[in-house]
């Protein structure tokens, strides 16, 4: 890699590092359109696991044991398993075309959906998910968990699949975001490892990323003051706003 594009990684990996420990979600969908629009989508992908994975061990710090109970975690990380195996099998299947658009749309839709809940297909989403709940109570754990195995391995939108679940269950911001984080680092060592496998990352492009962690804490370490000070729903609605002009690029 030459040094514009190294530049450009750890860019990225700055603004992720401030979204993961400022807001907890929506850092893998920022990290995933804007590194695709310099890189190809499926090295993108590959080349975000070790990105994450710098500032995730940052995070750990900063929200050191304040997650939710070991038990819940153990749960969650569980089922999360076989979706994390369905997600690696899936990737070196689907066309690079295909993926590109898919992260496009699903950058844009991620975004109206928090940036406009009362957008009509986003209501009867809801709605739908408020069915999906009902039918599951009590089971929820491994519905949301293994789903967010396939989202994080494909997308790294794990982190938005577990939150419909967390955020039922976890009331404190710092828990929440710990928590978040926690998965976070577990999941992105098994990408990181699981990418290497498969192709999606080589060696030489993991090596490339070394260089951009120092901006990666950085990013981590703004991100957690922003968490302390800043107002949270203006913070928010600016990340979810790039995520989808960026997004947005990627489909036109």
């Amino acid at each position: 890699m030459n040094l514009w594009e190294i530049c450009i990684i750890a860019l990225a990996g700055l603004c992720s590092g401030i979204i993961k420990t400022g807001v907890g979600i929506g850092s893998g969908i920022f990290l995933l359109p804007t590194l695709s629009l310099a890189f190809p989508a499926k090295t993108a992908l590959g080349l975000g696991a070790p990105l994450m994975l710098a500032s995730d061990a940052i995070g750990l710090r900063f929200y050191w044991k304040q997650w939710t109970s070991r038990g819940e975690l153990l749960r969650i990380m569980l089922a999360a398993v076989p979706g994390l195996l369905v997600g690696t099998v899936l990737l070196p299947i689907i066309p690079a075309a295909g993926f590109r658009m898919g992260i496009g749309i699903f950058g844009m839709a991620y975004a109206i959906s928090y940036l406009f809940p009362n957008f009509a297909p986003v209501r009867w989403l809801k709605g739908s998910l408020g069915g999906v709940n009902k039918c599951l109570e009590g089971k929820q754990v491994y519905f949301y968990g293994s789903l967010g195995g396939v989202a994080s391995v494909l997308a790294h939108a794990g982190g938005l699949v577990w939150s419909l679940y967390l955020m039922t269950s976890i009331k404190d911001r710092r828990v929440f975001v710990g928590t978040i984080v926690l998965m976070f680092f577990i999941t992105n060592v098994y990408k990181t490892i699981a990418y290497l496998v498969i192709g999606a990352l080589s060696m030489q492009e993991l090596l490339a990323v070394l260089p951009a962690i120092p901006a990666v804490w950085l990013g981590s370490a703004i991100g957690n003051t922003a968490n302390k000070r800043m107002n949270q729903e203006l913070f928010r609605k600016l990340v979810l706003a790039v995520i989808f002009i960026v997004s947005a690029k990627l489909c036109f």
